[in-house]
């Protein structure tokens, strides 16, 4: 398998399990039991996970040569959808908050 597969798919694997560990996952409230320990932890985890994911993205960006179309071009939107999960990510902070 080429190396910008394995890139694009280890993104993928980052950024569903950044979406598993959203603020709003009942899981998480059993975890911890203040508001504070979840946004720290949550916040901290999911921040490390969309960075981590951004690197290999790019990485399977600069090698064009070492990927099908199909993945090439996944992998050129999946920027996109790691902008929808990071707002998805504050807007269900905000509605924890109540302020949405």
């Amino acid at each position: 398998m080429y190396k910008a597969h394995k890139f694009f798919y280890l993104s993928v694997i980052f950024v569903v399990l950044s979406v598993f560990l959203n603020v709003q996952n009942p899981m998480m409230k059993g975890l911890f039991g203040s508001i504070n320990s979840i946004i720290l932890f949550t916040g901290l985890v999911n921040a490390i996970l969309l960075i981590i994911s951004i690197i290999l993205i790019d990485k399977a960006l600069i090698r064009p040569d070492q990927a099908s179309r199909g993945v090439y071009r996944w992998a050129k939107v999946w920027p996109w959808v790691i902008l929808i999960v990071i707002i998805y990510h504050l807007i269900s902070g905000l509605l924890l908050f109540g302020i949405l």
